[in-house]
């Protein structure tokens, strides 16, 4: 149901939700109150019975751009598909409806993807919020991996190269911390499909993954995506740090590398199946037991083994604690970075010009 749309929104801000009425308001209020006004709002509700749904249908009766529907639920992310998959505008925003966004976000991203038109993504800073929308402790700017791999590229506009972010998630942590920093080409979609639900909720990992790897990203540093941090989240039981998430995580990546096979050059595609993503796992696992074994001589011990054995991960752990160097997920950008040095692909990021951000 709803009112009748614009013919041809540039974004198409997308609305999955599911029992989130006390957020509403607020997600709604943010989006009305955007800057850039060509939008239409797709609103897919899996069945709430909280309230949010007569809540959505208030809202579409004065919202003219706004079409709201419902249908069967589904684990986050792959809820956000109906609504894709109805968009029309040439950009799609995904609007979790439990978060917000300031008044200048999709002027700002819609602006950095119009001036960049190789670029499938435009990307902004996060900023991490309470239930009650009070500012959490800002550990984006300093300890994401997106930071960790930027330095002071950080606060300036630039373009990363593919396939340098989808390379960053071999680490097993996540590059575009919250779908809410993300402007996407809807393009896009059409190449790497959309997200799977085979993972659980933190299924976007592998898509944000599959998209690294084929398309460039715009960094926008001078606007915010929201991400409401709270215990009715969909990421709150996702078991993070355990071994069924590492597993999760390996399986992911090899999924999102397998499905990159006809999409980037074949000689960097040969690179990353057989030798990056062996080396990247190899860290990973040395690292998941390293961080598990609480037991300061079950730890030593296991790391001895690990160097009989020959493990190259085992070494640079050593090595690292010998040199007093920073741990390994600081370290693992610089070690990317190489890789594509190795493979002649020159700089992978790239400060825009003022001329184009402006």
């Amino acid at each position: 149901m709803g009112g009748t749309v614009r013919r041809n929104p540039r974004v198409s801000i997308c609305v999955p939700n599911l029992n989130t009425r006390p957020f509403l308001p607020e997600r709604f209020r943010s989006i009305r109150a955007q800057t850039f006004q060509d939008w239409e709002l797709l609103v897919y509700d899996s069945y709430s019975d909280d309230g949010a749904w007569e809540y959505i249908e208030e809202m579409a009766a004065v919202e003219q751009r706004m079409t709201c529907w419902q249908g069967p639920r589904a684990v986050t992310p792959f809820c956000w598909n109906p609504s894709i998959q109805r968009a029309r505008g040439e950009y799609v925003y995904i609007a979790t409806s439990d978060d917000t966004m300031p008044a200048d976000c999709l002027e700002k991203l819609v602006a950095a993807l119009d001036a960049h038109p190789h670029c499938g993504l435009a990307h902004c800073r996060l900023r991490a919020i309470d239930e009650h929308g009070d500012d959490r402790p800002d550990w984006w700017s300093e300890a994401s991996v997106f930071a960790r791999s930027t330095g002071a590229l950080v606060d300036r506009h630039h373009v990363r190269h593919a396939p340098l972010d989808g390379l960053l998630h071999l680490a097993g942590d996540t590059v575009y911390t919250s779908i809410t920093q993300l402007l996407i080409r809807r393009s896009i979609f059409d190449r790497v499909g959309g997200f799977e639900p085979t993972w659980g909720s933190v299924s976007d990992f592998n898509w944000c993954m599959r998209a690294g790897l084929v398309t460039n990203t715009i960094h926008v540093p001078d606007t915010w995506g929201g991400w409401r941090v709270h215990s009715a989240q969909s990421t709150a039981s996702a078991g993070i740090g355990t071994a069924a998430h590492a597993h999760r995580i390996d399986a992911m990546i090899e999924h999102a590398i397998d499905a990159s096979e006809t999409l980037i050059n074949p000689a960097i595609w040969r690179r990353l199946k057989y030798r990056w993503s062996a080396q990247a796992a190899e860290l990973r696992a040395f690292n998941h037991e390293i961080v598990n074994r609480v037991n300061a001589v079950d730890r030593r011990s296991f790391i001895v083994r690990k160097l009989l054995s020959g493990s190259a991960a085992a070494r640079s752990h050593v090595k690292s604690k010998l040199l007093d160097e920073s741990p390994w997920l600081a370290r693992f950008p610089a070690l990317v970075a190489s890789w594509l040095k190795e493979a002649g692909l020159g700089s992978p990021m790239v400060a825009a010009s003022e001329q184009e951000t402006s």
